[in-house]
């Protein structure tokens, strides 16, 4: 009965700590994460085909060269927003939805977009080992991504005001 019970408690705490790690990941905001997003032009853009920002440590930062977002992560040069208050920002780090974790890099739920006609770029990374980079068209996107759509809308309308 002793081993039984031991077993028993084993096997809870080893189920009990393998949902803290998962949560760990899903609770965007709490991980010490970096945010990076904005929108791009479609391919037949010439100039400033792209409008990306970074949120990180508390802090706004742009892209001031308007590098292309066709790689996998971005590559920017960014500068600090000094004028620009984290606190109005921050909902798109943790307003992010939890269903965007789990998608592999690339455009959401369509394999096969590409970048012709344009979109919004989104790459999370945080102390956890976590670092991905999505893409979704303004009239083709997932249903879970639509609230998001808006935030994110007002918010570089804001920042490119």
């Amino acid at each position: 009965m002793k081993k039984l019970n031991l077993i028993i408690t084993l096997l809870i705490i080893f189920l009990i700590s393998g949902c803290n790690s998962e949560d760990e990941n899903a609770r965007i905001g709490e991980n010490n994460e970096t945010l990076i997003f904005g929108w791009f032009a479609d391919s037949n853009c010439n100039g400033a085909c792209s409008s990306i920002y970074k949120i990180e440590n508390g802090k706004i930062y742009k892209d001031i060269d308007y590098n292309d977002t066709k790689d996998t992560f971005f590559k920017g040069n960014f500068q600090l927003m000094e004028n620009t208050d984290y606190e109005n920002f921050k909902a798109l780090l943790f307003e992010l939805p939890k269903e965007i974790i789990n998608k592999p890099n690339g455009y959401l739920d369509c394999s096969s977009c590409t970048s012709n006609h344009g979109g919004f770029y989104l790459e999370l990374k945080n102390d956890n080992g976590l670092h991905k980079s999505w893409r979704f068209h303004n009239v083709s996107h997932p249903n879970y991504i639509k609230n998001y759509r808006s935030i994110l809308i007002s918010k570089l309308e804001k920042l490119n005001g």
